[in-house]
């Protein structure tokens, strides 16, 4: 009932407001959930078509590689892996086979020499010092064999090879009924042999079976293809040589040889052309005769020994001291020019020199003349480049004084890489 006091409109107003507050309240309680709806629709239709909506699983904690000190997360460990903390972990210890490092120098590897009338070999840094023979007999011009395997050298008058690995000696010719024997030198490329026996040079093909057959001069000459070279003469006189040296193709061979020059009996080299057998032989150079003048060569003409780089350049030694130390010349075949080198700081005295098989390099022996006369001799191998230059190379590393006799004759010769 309305108020009693309140007017009919009054009434009616009221009951209108009540009416629409309740309508009010039910209309939003029933649009409440369709609201939502609408904002789930609309989140759904906003995210992007290209954006994977598949949530990926979290990877389980066995699968994590580092975890934190506080981490109660448990892993399972495989057996053979200790547990150990890393300061405790001993390393496992790896070892490994190290082949040393063994220079080459002008494509050699090794070189051979004398001392006390044995043979040694070395490498080239001085390491695998090695004596060869102790039968202490004279032995003389060292070269190694076509495989680099051996020594050759000659002992009385016979050539010898010395096996490296064994030591076993094998006589490769000898000549019972003869006088000397000074030359054995085979050629580059192993087809021919130049032999000075009894200072008579015999030019011949290198059958190492028939050679050891072969007993005098008489069985030389049988082997002989040539008749020019066995034995070699100059306008039908004997020439008297003492050493040869082969170029790099074989179609040369440079002789020392006996000769009269101004009067005088004279150590000089000839370089013959072997690429035809005629007669005579022609006679490509002769030096030092009047190519070039050597100090001391007057009063002493003799060269202890020289080398050729297959090519054009010769290396050869005078005659001062202690049975053939003297100074190291060098002489040009092309040119025709020849130097002093002395490459330590200048000084004499030189012996032995020899090339490498590329001809890059120079080995010698030195013997420093202001030292008392039973000083050291020194094995050397430097480059050519460097011979007439201030630039100083150490010696090849031997024990201290290891050559010490003053009249030292160590010949070394320069093994080819195999």
């Amino acid at each position: 009932m309305p108020p009693a006091n309140s007017s009919q409109n009054t009434y009616y107003l009221w009951r209108l407001s009540a009416i629409l507050a309740v309508g009010t309240l039910l209309v939003i309680s029933g649009c409440l959930p369709q609201r939502e709806a609408r904002l789930e629709a609309s989140h759904t239709l906003s995210t992007p078509t290209n954006i994977p909506t598949e949530r990926k699983p979290t990877p389980s904690p066995t699968k994590i590689s580092r975890l934190t000190a506080n981490s109660s997360v448990t892993t399972s460990t495989p057996e053979n892996i200790s547990t150990e903390t890393p300061d405790s972990v001993q390393q496992p210890t790896i070892e490994l086979e190290i082949t040393p490092y063994l220079p080459v120098r002008g494509n050699a590897d090794k070189i051979a020499f004398m001392r006390e009338d044995e043979i040694w070999i070395v490498n080239l840094d001085g390491s695998e010092l090695t004596q060869l023979t102790d039968d202490g007999n004279p032995k003389t011009n060292l070269r190694w064999s076509p495989d680099s395997l051996g020594v050759i050298y000659l002992s009385g008058t016979c050539a010898n090879l010395v096996d490296i690995h064994s030591a076993e000696i094998t006589p490769l010719v000898c000549f019972e009924g003869a006088d000397r024997l000074e030359a054995f030198e085979i050629a580059p490329d192993f087809k021919q042999v130049a032999i000075s026996l009894n200072r008579e040079l015999f030019v011949l093909p290198f059958d190492q079976a028939s050679l050891k057959a072969a007993k005098s001069s008489a069985d030389l000459i049988a082997l002989a293809n040539c008749a020019t070279t066995a034995p070699y003469k100059h306008r039908q006189s004997n020439v008297t040589v003492k050493a040869a040296r082969w170029s790099a193709d074989g179609n040369r061979l440079a002789i020392l040889r006996e000769g009269i020059d101004e009067d005088l009996l004279v150590d000089m080299i000839h370089i013959l052309d072997l690429s035809n057998c005629s007669s005579p032989l022609p006679r490509l150079d002769e030096f030092p005769a009047t190519r070039f003048e050597m100090e001391d060569y007057a009063e002493n003409p003799i060269l202890q020994s020289f080398a050729w780089d297959g090519n054009d350049l010769f290396a050869l030694t005078s005659y001062r001291r202690n049975d053939g130390f003297g100074d190291l010349w060098i002489y040009s075949y092309e040119l025709h020019r020849g130097f002093l080198a002395n490459p330590i700081e200048g000084k004499c005295c030189y012996r032995d020199p020899v090339f490498s098989p590329d001809g890059e390099y120079l080995a010698f022996i030195f013997q420093d003349a202001k030292m008392a006369a039973h000083g050291p001799a020194q094995l050397y191998l430097v480059p050519y480049d460097a011979i007439d230059t201030s630039m100083v190379y150490p010696p090849i590393k031997l024990p201290e004084d290891f050559i010490k006799e003053p009249r030292a004759k160590p010949q070394p010769a320069l093994r080819p890489v195999p």
